[in-house]
């Protein structure tokens, strides 16, 4: 799947871009720190931005009854790829594998299931991490591909949106 269409398409529809991690423990907050940074810049009325940390569970519910067609969760992953490499489609795709790759596991294969029962098609945006131990921080390759990341969203979501001109 060609990752740069489909986000391309993803940040012209109405969808939910959803973080996931807990910030103290290293990369694992990778989703967290997009999140954020998506939130602090985003101007578009099509696209919402929500920070789950690691409870998604605490929100599928309201994330299923929202307006969103496509639901987006960008979250650490550990598959044995580089540290900072970019795993990207549809969450069934994964389903073989989403225990080995999602470190949330459990609360993100059933919450996929209870999206995509309310019509959601639902994706899976992750960065391979080096690191998950206690406290230890973002590691500077996994930060340097969420900030590229952050970078691409945003260009595609914010295209849309045009300054005010004001004439006196």
């Amino acid at each position: 799947m060609e990752f740069i269409p489909v986000m391309e398409r993803l940040a012209r529809s109405r969808t939910c871009f959803v973080g996931m991690g807990n910030p103290l423990m290293g990369d694992d907050a990778v989703g967290v720190h997009v999140i954020e940074g998506l939130m602090e810049r985003l101007a578009s009325d099509r696209v919402t931005a929500l920070n789950v940390e690691d409870v998604i569970e605490n929100h599928v519910c309201a994330i299923a009854d929202g307006n969103a067609e496509h639901v987006v969760i960008v979250d650490a992953v550990q598959s044995g790829s580089a540290p900072g490499s970019i795993l990207f489609g549809r969450l069934g795709e994964f389903k073989e594998i989403i225990g080995d790759v999602s470190t949330h596991k459990l609360s993100l294969l059933l919450s996929g299931k209870m999206l995509e029962s309310h019509g959601k098609t639902v994706w899976l945006l992750g960065i391979e991490a080096r690191d998950v131990e206690f406290g230890t921080g973002l590691s500077d390759d996994v930060r340097r591909s969420a900030d590229t990341l952050l970078d691409v969203l945003l260009s595609y979501i914010n295209s849309d949106h045009k300054e005010p001109l004001y004439e006196h």
